[in-house]
């Protein structure tokens, strides 16, 4: 399974392009897929991902009271999401509200966590991950169910860090 791991910065330019990390663009092309991004429901954050993700969104969804209320919060999520092209050298062209959502500026962080990613201002995302560290040296590590597998796949690990 090709997984989006590590952290990398980029610059975002003036036509609000910003390039795509290597390893997670190395993930896309494996898969052959397209990248979606959406604007978080719960971080001040962008989360990206393919769209095999996407259909486990939506086929979460279909299983769930079509009325309920968490429907129509992940209902909300999805029609934010947009597919984004890559042009020749590796970049997305985030539109304004994308950049507003997340409060970007000159440089994106981008955070893979697993089957997806997310793009941070670097700043929050930093304070974000020394809150994690902190809360899980003072109050231990959440508990894991590890059973299945995965074999991960990555880059040569030389990312801008």
């Amino acid at each position: 399974m090709d997984l989006f791991l590590s952290t990398f910065e980029h610059r975002i330019d003036k036509k609000g392009r910003l390039s795509v990390p290597a390893p997670f663009r190395s993930v896309l092309e494996r898969r052959s897929d397209s990248l979606y991004l959406f604007r978080s429901l719960t971080e001040p954050c962008l989360e990206g991902c393919g769209p095999e993700r996407i259909g486990q969104i939506v086929d979460a969804i279909d299983k769930m009271d079509s009325l309920s209320a968490e429907v129509a919060t992940l209902q909300t999520m999805l029609s934010s999401a947009q597919e984004m092209k890559l042009d020749s050298e590796g970049r997305i062209t985030l539109n304004a509200d994308f950049i507003a959502f997340a409060q970007l500026d000159e440089l994106a962080l981008y955070a893979g966590i697993g089957r997806s990613f997310q793009i941070w201002l670097p700043n929050r995302y930093r304070t974000r991950e020394a809150d994690a560290r902190a809360r899980a040296k003072s109050k231990g590590l959440p508990s894991l169910r590890l059973g299945q597998t995965y074999t991960i796949s990555s880059g040569n690990g030389n990312g801008d860090h």
